[in-house]
């Protein structure tokens, strides 16, 4: 058992429960007391005193109970070596091989409890590498024999796993005879085993059980291997979590907490891949500690906008990455696919608060000349029409159309979806300025993307908090004069310059970050720990393995010292 002081007690209680059956057994047989001539006989046999010669007796009478009728294995020929020994005239010659023979009839258990019964009535039926061993295998605190033992006793498989156990795991089972153990061990030693390191995935536990218990282990030892099918049947909830969050999925419903009552860590992650940084000091507290440091340099590098390389490449982390981290100043796009892209989204956002001067310099920043030898980065391919489209708006906004047509021409060449705007600059610039509407897109006005349905909201909105102020007012109502008539119009909203052109650039990558996601751990043990019961089924089969030490002639001792 993993807890020695419990499992101390557990064996002294067993060895008081059968020393208790046997003094019942005792005093339910027929009381007779044994000559001397007798005893001088069971001396020759290594069976010393009269007590001795009754537990031996005892051992023998069960035996011959126990045993089958005559066959051709002997059997009854064994019986009646049996039956003289008990009357009083054992045989030197032939007892031992009987005994030994009916001994390996019995159950493991009884087996046990003969040789238990041998080894307290100090009988050295065995060859000394056997009686050393027996003297392990019925200790009630083997582990403190083991340790005080000079040497190490070795022994078949099942003798090793006992000692394995006994010893909490320090003493490992060799490998090679892993295989004979596993086939029969309990379950619950078997993960003590996996525990201490004595049972690896090269060896294939699973290999050797049933397919229930085979699954269970390869969850143990090799999660990877394992499928959603078989996590299903196995009712392993994180692992499902796990993998659907990975694979991008949206989590299942659930009510936001663990079995034990703690913050469920995939909701926690799912929130932060999407950009809510409210839970966060939650999912630190519910990460392991290796992905809860890579959560803190995250945070740590947001004050500045800077992270390793690592984090960058992780567009896992972008939504986060963002939400964290409120820039300035204008942002150096080139710095990598990250910076371009918050650099795009802070410039459509200072036209969305109506800081159109700002984000023309934002987006000026994407236009600088690149080295001869340098190409565009792939980031920027995708992103430079739209900081164009910006860095043109902003023209349109100080009317500057001569530079808002250089630049719309160049988007146009990179993107079909900018060939709009190029057609509106270029009427406009034929048209004279005090004929023309303002250049200005009405929704961007509003702070509202293009096209927006909540225009109408939101000018209500706007009207209420500006009903002190009449210029504000005025411009308000000629902005819904200009929506009101593009309604009327058969052009509709294509007579007011686009931005942004493709929504898809703004949005967060919805690829799945492998920097802060707990990697797939084992299993967790679902059996109790190692029982009386169990280290009782170890131990009877590591005594059935001493029947091979069984001595088929009696040991050399002094049969005239005295007990």
């Amino acid at each position: 058992m993993t807890d020695p002081v419990a499992a101390r007690q557990a064996a002294i209680e067993a060895e008081k429960r059968r020393l208790a059956e046997q003094r019942q057994r005792r005093e339910a047989a027929p009381s007779h007391s044994t000559s001397g001539f007798v005893l001088r006989k069971w001396r020759w046999l290594g069976v010393n005193g009269a007590e001795a010669v009754s537990a031996v007796q005892e051992v023998l009478e069960e035996l011959q109970q126990a045993s089958g009728g005559e066959g051709a294995d002997g059997g009854g020929h064994h019986k009646e070596e049996l039956r003289k020994a008990v009357e009083g005239s054992p045989r030197a010659d032939a007892l031992l091989p009987a005994v030994g023979a009916l001994l390996g009839q019995c159950t493991p258990t009884d087996v046990l409890r003969h040789l238990r019964t041998l080894h307290a009535a100090g009988v050295e039926w065995l060859t000394p590498e056997g009686t050393d061993r027996l003297a392990v295998i019925c200790s009630t605190a083997p582990s403190l024999l083991l340790a005080r033992s000079s040497r190490s006793l070795s022994g078949g498989p099942a003798y090793s796993l006992f000692t394995s156990v006994a010893m909490g795991g320090a003493v490992p089972v060799p490998r090679t005879l892993l295989p004979e153990v596993l086939r029969w061990a309990p379950l619950p030693v078997i993960d003590d085993l996996i525990e201490h390191g004595g049972i690896l995935p090269e060896d294939d536990p699973w290999a050797y059980r049933s397919d229930n218990e085979a699954l269970y282990l390869r969850a143990r030892l090799v999660p990877g291997q394992v499928t959603r099918d078989e996590a299903r049947a196995l009712d392993w909830t994180w692992f499902l979590r796990r993998a659907e969050f990975v694979s991008g999925e949206e989590p299942a419903d659930t009510d936001g907490s663990a079995a034990d009552g703690r913050p469920d860590v995939w909701d926690l992650l799912f929130e932060a891949s999407v950009g809510d940084a409210t839970r966060l000091q939650e999912l630190d507290a519910a990460l392991p500690q290796e992905q809860r440091i890579q959560l803190r340099n995250l945070k740590a590098g947001s004050q500045e906008g800077n992270w390793p390389r690592s984090f960058l490449a992780d567009r896992g982390l972008w939504a986060l990455m963002s939400t964290l981290w409120d820039p300035q100043s204008t942002v150096d796009p080139r710095l990598s696919d990250f910076h371009a892209w918050t650099a795009i989204r802070r410039a459509y956002d200072l036209v969305i608060e109506g800081r159109v001067e700002e984000a023309g310099r934002q987006s000026a920043a994407f236009d600088r000349p690149l080295k001869p030898a340098k190409k565009l980065p792939p980031s920027m391919q995708g992103i430079l029409p739209e900081a164009l489209n910006i860095a043109a708006y902003a023209a349109l906004a100080r009317e500057d159309l001569q530079d808002a047509e250089a630049l719309t021409e160049r988007a146009a060449a990179l993107t079909d979806e900018a060939t709009g705007n190029l057609r509106l600059i270029r009427v406009w610039r034929t048209t004279p300025k005090n004929s023309r509407d303002p250049l200005t897109n009405p929704y961007l006005d509003l702070g509202l993307p293009h096209g927006s349905a909540d225009w109408e909201t939101r000018y209500r909105e706007l009207v209420r908090e500006s009903r002190f102020d009449t210029a504000k007012y005025a411009r308000l109502n000629m902005i819904r004069g200009r929506l009101d008539q593009a309604r009327r119009n058969e052009a509709g909203d294509s007579v007011f310059f686009r931005l942004p052109l493709a929504h898809s650039v703004y949005e967060a990558p919805d690829d799945v970050s492998r920097s802060i996601v707990p990697p797939l751990e084992p299993l967790p043990r679902r059996t109790p720990a190692t029982s009386g019961a169990d280290m009782e089924a170890v131990r009877a089969r590591a005594a059935v393995e001493l029947l091979q030490d069984f001595r088929t002639t009696p040991p050399r001792l002094d049969r005239h010292r005295s007990r």
